[in-house]
C-alpha cells in the first residue's frame, strides 16, 4: 500500500490555509516541519509564521493564530490533529490516538520497494550483498539486532510477532492507546524517516540518512530501557511488537544499499 506521511499532510493543509488567507503561493515543502517530541509535548512544531513575517508585514503570532483558527475550522483536519499556537508564533500539532493508531498500522502495512516480509521479519529483496561496514554506527546495528531478538523471542511464546496485513483486524484498540514516552519517541522517529524515505530527494543526502538512523536507533534503545515487552496487557504487548516491526523494517530501509543486517536475521 501507499503510505503518506502525517507530516507530509499537515504542510500540505499549512499551505493551502496559508494560501487562502493571505493569498500567498506557498508550496508544502516550504512549511517548516520538526519533530516536537520529546523536546515538547506536540507531536510537530512548525516555525513557518516567523518565516513568512517580513513578507507579510504582520507579526509572526497574528499569523500562527491565524493559521491554527483555519485550520481548526475544517473537522476533518480536527479529528486527526489539532494544531495551536503559541509563544513568538511558533505551532505545535498534536496528532489524535486515532491517527497515531491509523499511523502504526499504515507503517506496518506500507509497501517500501525492494524490501518484503519472510517469516515475520523484514529482508531486503536482494540478500546475496552483506559484508561488514566499520562505517556503520555500531549503535545503530546493535538496535537493529536487538529488533531481530525481540521479534524472534515473541514468535516463540506465542507467534504474536507474525504481521498483521489486515486493516480490520488491528492488533490494539484506540481506547487502549495510551503510549508511554518512549513509545511516542520511538514513533515519530520512525514517522520522520518514512516522510524522508517518501520524499523526492530521498537518496540525495548519505548524511542524512546517517543522523536519520542514529536517532532511530537512540530511540528505539530508549523504548528498550523504559518499555516491557513480556508481562505484560496483551494489548500492550501487540502494540510495542508493533513498533519493533516497523523500527527494524525502517532501519532496514534507511540503510545504504550494500547493507541489509542479514546476519541478525
Amino acid at each position: 500500500m501507499n503510505f503518506i506521511s502525517p507530516s507530509r499532510i499537515i504542510q500540505i493543509t499549512i499551505a493551502d490555509a496559508i494560501n487562502l488567507v493571505f493569498g500567498t503561493l506557498l508550496t508544502p515543502r516550504e512549511i517548516s516541519l520538526e519533530v516536537g517530541y520529546p523536546k515538547y509535548e506536540a507531536h510537530y512544531t512548525s516555525s513557518i509564521a516567523l518565516a513568512i513575517a517580513n513578507r507579510l508585514n504582520l507579526s509572526p503570532l497574528q499569523i500562527a493564530e491565524v493559521i491554527a483558527l483555519t485550520c481548526s475550522q475544517n473537522p476533518a483536519i480536527t479529528s486527526q490533529w489539532q494544531i495551536q499556537a503559541l509563544g513568538k508564533g511558533w505551532l505545535n500539532i498534536f496528532l489524535s490516538d486515532q491517527y497515531i493508531a491509523e499511523s502504526l498500522l499504515a507503517l506496518e502495512q506500507w509497501h517500501i520497494e525492494g524490501i518484503t516480509n519472510y517469516e515475520g521479519f523484514w529482508q531486503k529483496s536482494d540478500i546475496s550483498i552483506d559484508f561488514t561496514n566499520k562505517s556503520l554506527d555500531p549503535i545503530v546495528q546493535y538496535a537493529y539486532a536487538r529488533c531481530c531478538a525481540l521479534i524472534r523471542l515473541a514468535k516463540l511464546f506465542d507467534g504474536a510477532a507474525k504481521p498483521h496485513h489486515q486493516k480490520s483486524v488491528p492488533c490494539f484498540t484506540v481506547q487502549s492507546l495510551h503510549l508511554e514516552p518512549a513509545e511516542i519517541g520511538l514513533l515519530m522517529q520512525n514517522l520522520a524517516i518514512a516522510a524522508y524515505l517518501e520524499s523526492e530527494n530521498s537518496t540525495s543526502s548519505n548524511k542524512s540518512r546517517t543522523k536519520l538512523s542514529r536517532s532511530l536507533a537512540e530511540s528505539f534503545l530508549q523504548f528498550y530501557d523504559h518499555c516491557r515487552i513480556f508481562g505484560v496487557n496483551r494489548e500492550v504487548a501487540l502494540r510495542r511488537l508493533l513498533l519493533i516491526r516497523i523500527t527494524q523494517k525502517l532501519l532496514l530501509a534507511i540503510a545504504p544499499p550494500e547493507i541489509n543486517y542479514a546476519m541478525y536475521l
